[in-house]
């Protein structure tokens, strides 16, 4: 058991190394040098604040906010807003606001899981 444990491990370790190196060494002539900005690329904070961010999610589905996240995703700033719709037998809302224009990225529904 012990061994099969080691195995696996060792197996996870090697895996997560060679995307390590594959990730450190940017974009490929297999993607054609179109993959996303890197972290490193990405400005260094967005421009909206979470305030704004939170009221342009508010904007475009009214209710109260239960969660924010601000994420670093394919090399811009996204803020993840979670809203319990004003009508409560709507579910669970997610609303992505682009963290430098404020733009509304996309809205969806939450699952009852999350």
């Amino acid at each position: 058991m012990l061994h099969r444990m080691h195995v696996a491990l060792m197996s996870l370790v090697v895996s997560l190394a060679s995307t390590a190196c594959r990730a450190a060494a940017g974009p490929s002539a297999v993607d054609g040098g179109t993959s996303a900005p890197s972290a490193s690329e990405a400005p260094a904070r967005p421009k909206l604040s979470l305030e704004e961010a939170q009221a342009a999610a508010l904007g475009r589905v009214p209710g109260a906010v239960i969660e924010s996240e601000l994420e670093l995703e394919r090399g811009r700033w996204v803020y993840s807003v979670e809203i319990q719709p004003d009508d409560r037998g709507q579910p669970r809302k997610e609303v992505e606001i682009d963290g430098d224009t404020g733009a509304v990225i996309s809205v969806e529904d939450e699952d009852a899981d999350d």
